[in-house]
Formats: structure tokens, sequence, C-alpha cells
């Protein structure tokens, strides 16, 4: 019912690296939002290519994005087929490539059926970096083009985040990306870097 985001100018260029900064709650997700076509804006214009969002077909607009947030979503099913969720066509030469640039393929071969392995509802047998690691291969399954990586390491601990930024390191690299994050270890991914601040009354993008 109230205005979020305004006077919201914002620039990125293909396979950009970008972070957007700043305190819970100031609209830093409503811009993921936007981006996704979850939300229509009430003023103004998002561009991709030069295109409206508005004139883009949402289904291939969301086919080439992949998001990992801090929200990581799996199915009471097997490894293998969590990880095909981000392209189910994909073989299982695909997707153990996919587990190993993420860097969970040693954590799933010490399960006790490997891929096959059922991980319980919503991963309940997995850690949370298991996980994020998981979503992770998810993401390089899919190669897409712009990559949304929304608080991705915000509730592990320091020696887990670290261990995890390699891998996001890795499947930034390339690749337009978008890291909405409060964790200072992350920024260095960035090429820029953007805070969210409220001045009177206002959020100004700085």
């Amino acid at each position: 019912g109230k205005t979020i985001l305004r006077d919201v100018n914002l620039n990125v260029a293909s396979r950009e690296k970008i972070a957007l900064m700043g305190t819970s709650g100031i609209g830093k997700t409503t811009l993921i939002n936007l981006l996704l076509k979850f939300y229509k804006p009430q003023g103004g214009r998002i561009l991709l290519d030069g295109r409206d969002l508005r004139d883009i077909d949402t289904d291939w607009l969301r086919s080439q994005m992949a998001i990992v947030s801090q929200e990581t979503f799996l199915f009471n099913d097997t490894v293998e087929k969590n990880i095909l969720y981000g392209r189910p066509e994909a073989g299982p030469a695909e997707v153990e490539e996919a587990a190993r640039r993420a860097h969970i393929h040693d954590d799933i071969m010490k399960l006790e059926q490997g891929y096959k392995t059922v991980v319980g509802e919503r991963g309940a047998r997995l850690s949370i970096g298991q996980k994020q690691r998981i979503s992770l291969a998810r993401a390089f399954l899919k190669d897409p083009a712009i990559l949304i990586l929304d608080e991705p390491t915000s509730a592990l601990d320091r020696r887990t985040e670290r261990n995890l930024g390699l891998a996001l390191r890795e499947i930034a690299r390339d690749r337009t990306t978008i890291l909405i994050t409060h964790r200072l270890p992350l920024v260095d991914l960035a090429d820029r870097v953007f805070e969210f601040r409220t001045r009177g009354g206002r959020v100004a993008l700085v």
C-alpha cells in the first residue's frame, strides 16, 4: 500500500557483477521481484537489452535467470532430482559436473546412496551449507545469462561461508550477476557496489 522504491536509476552492463547492500526491509528484494516480474512497476521502466520487461514473455525471461537465495527449497526427493530442477532434460554426467562446480559432489558421494539419496522434507537430512551448494548446482546446470544471489550465505557460519564463496565466485564468472548481501566478504565478488539508504523518509540508491 505504500511506495517502497522511488527514483531508482541503475544501469548494469552485460556480464557485470553488482552488489546491492542496505538494511533489512529497505527494498533490495523488492527490486529483484520487479526484475522477475512478480511485481509490475507503478512508474518508470525496467529494460533488458533496450526492451521493456512488460513486453518480454515472462516464461522466457525467467528461463534466462537463476536465483540462489537464503531460503533454499528442496523437494522430498533424491539429490539428483533436486539438482535436475535447474534443467530437467540434463543427463547424469551433467548433473555430476554441476555438483562438482558447486563443490558439493564429495559430500553427495558420502551419502548412503550418493545421488540417489532422498534428502527429506525441505532437505532435512542435509546441512544448511549442503542445501545452499545443491541450490548452486541447480544454477550451474541451468547456466543462466543472469544470476541473482539473494543473501545466499546469511544463514551460514563464517567457515562455511568462505567455502561457499569459492563456488559463488566461479558461478558469477562471465555472467551478469546481481548480489544482495549485508556480508562484507561477499562484496569482493562485485565490480560495483550500491547501497540503499534512507534520506528524508525516502529510499535512495547510492
